[in-house]
């Protein structure tokens, strides 16, 4: 049965909504704006970037929301993977700039500022939500295609399905590559007694986990957070995650599902991760009531489907013969 990831998926793997109140979040609030606009390359280059502008191209950009990414959009990675699955890629991508901002590759602070620290690393908390020439069209593009590969690759990897697993790993158009790293993996199996499902699984995995680091390492870190009391103690400091930027979010989104399929309870009858996080609120309403952890299907369609084919058809198979 071919798992594809939903909203669900995400949002049950994701900490900070399972415990809001032990894991609270670096406070960002990522900003989206009215327009954005595609310019050329300061250095005359035949790459583009991506920027917010004021209307018109003129002035201010204009805030028209904001939002905690890590908070208020837990799928934020699987609606950025999906884009590259869209009849009109590029559009699609737009869309997504308006929907939930630029990715934040432009970092805030001037090369004159860095020029203080000359030799020393002092990484930005946070980057610029208006985006600007570290926000390259080209990169982000490429970004969208790397996330949909590790996307397609773990679904594929919890399905067990041999001919996707096979399509992603020994790409068509790079034949002789494919060709050496499909010997390489049989050779695997070979020695160490794996079956060929189980070798494909391992080498899809070791990519995934690869391509996940990156944005990861670079974009996300701990987050030490601190009472709101003025007189701080030792039980008052707890611990969580903070993002840079978008790429930091995503990367952490990614980050909480792979590494979730031993602790989180998963639907007898679709297999699909249950989540146990309330429905994000809109507005500035908050959570009241934690749903129940004892559930064992995604919803009342998924558990009537499990008991007609597991009860109801095998008794009425059972009463024809």
């Amino acid at each position: 049965m071919w798992r594809r990831l939903n909203r669900g998926d995400l949002e049950g793997s994701n900490p900070l909504l399972a415990d809001e109140e032990f894991h609270r979040p670096w406070p960002v609030r990522w900003r989206v704006y009215e327009d954005y606009e595609i310019l050329p390359a300061p250095d005359g280059s035949d790459w583009r970037y991506i920027q917010a502008v004021g209307r018109n191209g003129g002035g201010q950009p204009k805030c028209v929301h904001s939002y905690n990414p890590l908070i208020d959009t837990p799928y934020l990675f699987l609606e950025f993977a999906r884009i590259a699955e869209r009849r009109d890629p590029f559009r699609a991508l737009l869309d997504w700039f308006e929907r939930y901002g630029l990715p934040g590759m432009t970092e805030e602070t001037t090369m004159e500022d860095r020029e203080h620290w000359k030799g020393m690393n002092f990484p930005q908390v946070r980057h610029d939500d208006r985006g600007g020439p570290a926000d390259r069209i080209e990169v982000i593009w490429e970004l969208a295609h790397q996330y949909n590969e590790s996307l397609v690759l773990y679904e594929a990897v919890l399905s067990r399905d041999e001919g996707k697993l096979e399509h992603a790993l020994f790409p068509e158009h790079e034949l002789e590559y494919a060709e050496d790293r499909r010997h390489g993996l049989e050779e695997k199996a070979e020695s160490s007694g794996a079956s060929w499902t189980d070798a494909l699984v391992d080498s899809a995995l070791r990519q995934v986990v690869e391509y996940t680091s990156g944005d990861l390492y670079i974009y996300a870190y701990p987050h030490i957070v601190y009472p709101d009391d003025e007189v701080f103690t030792v039980e008052g400091l707890t611990r969580s995650w903070g993002a840079r930027n978008l790429l930091g979010a995503m990367g952490l989104q990614f980050y909480w599902l792979i590494t979730s399929a031993g602790e989180l309870a998963h639907c007898q009858h679709c297999g699909r991760i249950i989540s146990y996080a309330p429905p994000i609120p809109s507005g500035e309403n908050r959570r009241t009531r934690k749903p129940r952890t004892d559930k064992k299907f995604c919803d009342d369609r998924c558990r009537q489907n499990y008991h007609y084919h597991n009860r109801i058809k095998p008794e009425k198979n059972s009463e024809q013969r």
